[in-house]
């Protein structure tokens, strides 16, 4: 009797929590790219410390590209630096982000396909577009990015 009356509870509270549970993606996927956007704009400003905010300054946050792996928020940064030519606007450019798959993994964290395109002058490197997953995890702060693969 008393494992009916808990599985009972576990289905008034999985059913009650259902509709919080399935509204949340929208306002996450939301969320997400609104910083998706603030990133972008400030990567068009040239502002590299401003565009890093959308990485979780955390040393196990990882960038994963062009052949490696890079481990560390300042190290990420670093790496941006030296690619983009220590943050100049011409060799950064003007950036967008878009998001083509949201997919919640649980409360806290979302998986992000999405799409980059970088437009620049043909001096700076030309225009770069294509895909990118993301995972974010939800901070006090907002959503920031763990996992990069572009």
């Amino acid at each position: 009797m008393t494992k009916s009356i808990l599985a009972a509870g576990v289905a008034a509270i999985v059913m009650a929590a259902s509709p919080a549970i399935a509204a949340q993606p929208g306002a996450a996927r939301t969320a997400v790219q609104d910083a998706l956007n603030a990133s972008a704009a400030a990567w068009s400003a040239a502002d590299l410390d401003r565009f890093m905010t959308l990485y979780e300054n955390a040393p196990d946050t990882v960038y994963v590209g062009g052949g490696k792996m890079v481990r560390g928020y300042q190290a990420i940064r670093d790496m941006y630096a030296a690619r983009f030519g220590g943050g100049s606007a011409a060799a950064m450019g003007q950036l967008s982000l878009e998001i083509l798959d949201f997919r919640m993994t649980d409360r806290d964290h979302a998986f992000v396909v999405g799409r980059f395109h970088l437009h620049r002058d043909a001096a700076s490197g030309g225009d770069a577009s294509g895909l990118t997953t993301l995972l974010f995890h939800r901070t006090p702060a907002g959503w920031r990015i763990i996992a990069d693969h572009s």
